[in-house]
């Protein structure tokens, strides 16, 4: 694999001016302690005895394709998915800095019901673009990173009004993002590439009534932690993120496989970890629950967890953490 080519100057980043401005509402900033975000002060009293309680498992009434992201506005859930036409080839060698052809496919967004009707879906992506990511929503709109289905391919970031689906392409970039959260605090936008290994950064600003995003970093920011690859985040207030993943582990000695899934909560401020927390739950498919799409929020009190882990014929799988 090649090392990721900094796309924030030149002709590597291209940066689309789009009118409407943001009214995210602002939380609270606390410090050190994390106080003014809700789900971490809840997600913080786990433990290794802490269980996971399945609360309702909702069969999706559509195909769904490759699950990607989710996140829940009012009463629908948004879910970004990829239908693979054909899966992407490895060239058995690195050839023009790529491991792979880039396959092909079509990205949606898909807007569904709480009883798993869908309502109303999307294409994203153009061409050889399109596979689209983890998504998170800034209290009016959608932010959805699409990518090459190919480490190192380039890759559209979309803002996405979730009241009428109308898609506006925010910025091209050169590498493969997998996921992106966006900080209502401080109005930035986080993505993380494909494996989750380098962390990027773009102010979202207001100018002239137009959007912009503008990069804070030349080079994006390493991620030191590597026990899983997070596949959806989602902003949880101050400056915390929630990522869930799962990373692919095989036995020497057999070629056994084995899957394990965690939760991960990211200080934005500096990229560090402040909480970790294997998940040992599986569908009934045996997919491990973090597979890919996982949104979490407190309802009547109770941290729940929202997932998607199966392809195609997909089950929504709501989970509290006692």
């Amino acid at each position: 694999m090649r090392k990721n080519i900094p796309y924030f100057t030149g002709l590597l980043f291209t940066i689309i001016i789009v009118g409407s401005g943001l009214s995210a509402q602002h939380a609270n900033t606390g410090k050190g302690c994390f106080n003014a975000s809700p789900v971490f002060k809840k997600i913080q009293s786990a433990s290794y005895l802490s269980r996971w309680k399945r609360i309702s498992s909702t069969p999706l009434l559509f195909t769904t394709y490759h699950t990607q992201g989710i996140t829940k506005v009012n009463e629908f859930f948004f879910m970004t998915a990829v239908k693979v036409n054909r899966w992407p080839k490895h060239y058995g060698s690195t050839i023009n800095g790529f491991d792979r052809d880039n396959g092909d496919g079509k990205g949606y967004l898909f807007r569904f019901d709480s009883n798993g009707k869908l309502t109303d879906s999307l294409l994203l992506g153009e061409g050889v673009i399109y596979h689209p990511g983890g998504i998170d929503y800034d209290g009016k709109y959608l932010w959805i990173p699409v990518c090459e289905y190919r480490p190192n391919g380039k890759s559209f970031i979309y803002r996405i009004d979730p009241a009428n689906m109308q898609k506006t392409k925010m910025a091209e970039c050169n590498d493969a993002l997998g996921a992106v959260a966006y900080n209502r605090d401080n109005h930035t936008l986080v993505g993380m590439n494909w494996g989750s290994r380098i962390f990027y950064e773009w102010k979202v600003i207001e100018h002239n009534k137009n959007t912009l995003l503008q990069p804070v970093s030349s080079g994006g920011i390493k991620n030191p932690h590597f026990y899983i690859d997070y596949q959806d985040c989602n902003y949880i207030g101050d400056g915390l993120m929630l990522c869930s993943g799962l990373k692919t582990y095989r036995n020497p000695v057999d070629s056994t496989v084995f899957r394990l899934g965690g939760i991960e909560v990211i200080n934005t401020r500096n990229y560090s970890s402040v909480f970790q927390f294997p998940v040992n739950e599986w569908s009934d498919r045996g997919t491990v629950m973090t597979n890919n799409p996982c949104f979490a929020e407190i309802t009547d009190g109770k941290l729940r967890f929202y997932f998607v882990p199966d392809d195609d014929r997909s089950v929504l799988y709501t989970y509290e953490l006692e």
